[in-house]
């Protein structure tokens, strides 16, 4: 259908852009960088940090796979494990992916592997971004709380950084009305949401018509406020070993383990995944934890040989894992690049 061709094309230039982003934020960052001393540096590390680190992010999915057993309970009471195995599919898909498909894999993972309805996946996916952007956002102002304000570093200062919260937070709260409207007036949502996108163009409206009418299929999952409580206090169990991966990985490096250089280096990470880039948040993900180091007061080049080792560190495990799962589970790249871009454009399906 047409809106699927202009969804698909909005796509290819979102990964081209996100592409170009990374390419240049990844060529600022190797300006700081001696290649011969950050290969002196990866042969030193302690094979310790990089198992201490796989263990917390390990530690980390096992929570989130926990909350989203909870997010899922009034569709399909799913185990957890099938559930660890949707997640490590979707992040992998994220890692090597363009256009930010791991999401939309996820939903397709929990339906193929959990047995979970695509659309109430779909849905639950978004509640918990919802509550983790909440949760990033609450580490976020708590750090800069102790951040010196007339710090800079590139385009990144402490009142950047105060400023983007502020930003993403509204968002976030804006998002979630409009979730809130969904599930209490699906069909009176729907239809505003489908006039307004109407008079931008009729496809659009089409489009989201089709989108929202599945999509709050899903929301079954906002019944059971009675586990709000529940729900936020795994969202800092998912978070806290995240956390904790930041501080442990800085000795490493030669840098102290101080909980603010490793909160400072978390934040940047969780803003860059904010802007769009290529998979992995290559390039973006390295320059944002660069700066956020250099604010905090270390070094530029153990800061930025840390970015990049850091990065390297958490994402050839956990994409080797999310392979393994995958190809255990009898799926392909190809048919997961499909299944995302069909969740993406269509609003997940049964």
């Amino acid at each position: 259908p047409e809106p699927g061709r202009r969804l698909g094309k909005l796509r290819n230039w979102q990964t081209i852009l996100g592409l170009v982003i990374s390419l240049a934020c990844l060529g600022f960052v190797l300006r700081e960088v001696d290649f011969a001393r950050l290969w002196q540096l990866t042969l030193g590390i302690n094979p310790l940090y990089v198992v201490a680190i796989n263990l917390l992010l390990a530690l980390s999915f096992w929570a989130r796979s926990a909350r989203w057993r909870v997010l899922l309970r009034p569709v399909r009471d799913c185990t957890i494990k099938p559930l660890l195995v949707a997640n490590l599919i979707g992040f992998m898909a994220n890692n090597v992916l363009p256009a930010r498909l791991g999401e939309f894999v996820r939903a397709f993972a929990a339906q193929r592997v959990a047995g979970a309805p695509a659309s109430a996946a779909l849905a639950t996916i978004v509640v918990e971004r919802i509550l983790d952007g909440l949760t990033l956002l609450l580490i976020l102002f708590l750090t800069l709380v102790f951040a010196d304000p007339a710090k800079t570093a590139g385009a990144f200062s402490v009142a950047y950084m105060r400023a983007a919260g502020v930003s993403l937070l509204a968002v976030y709260l804006g998002v979630l009305a409009v979730i809130w409207c969904l599930w209490r007036w699906p069909l009176a949502t729907t239809s505003l949401a489908t006039r307004l996108a109407g008079k931008i163009s009729p496809r659009l409206a089409d489009l989201a018509g089709q989108i929202l009418a599945t999509f709050a299929q899903g929301l079954a999952v906002l019944g059971q406020a009675r586990h709000l409580p529940l729900l936020c206090l795994q969202s800092v169990l998912v978070w806290l070993p995240g956390l904790a991966m930041y501080v442990v990985f800085l000795p490493a490096l030669g840098l102290p383990p101080s909980l603010f250089l490793g909160a400072m280096a978390f934040v940047g990470a969780s803003l860059a995944s904010a802007v769009p880039a290529g998979p992995g948040y290559v390039g973006t993900f390295q320059l944002a934890v660069l700066w956020a180091l250099v604010i905090a007061g270390a070094p530029a080049e153990p800061a930025a040989a840390y970015a990049l080792l850091f990065w390297a560190a958490e994402y050839f495990p956990l994409t080797i894992a999310g392979l393994i799962a995958m190809w255990a589970n009898g799926l392909n790249l190809s048919t997961l690049s499909r299944a995302g871009a069909a969740e993406g454009g269509e609003g997940g399906g049964e």
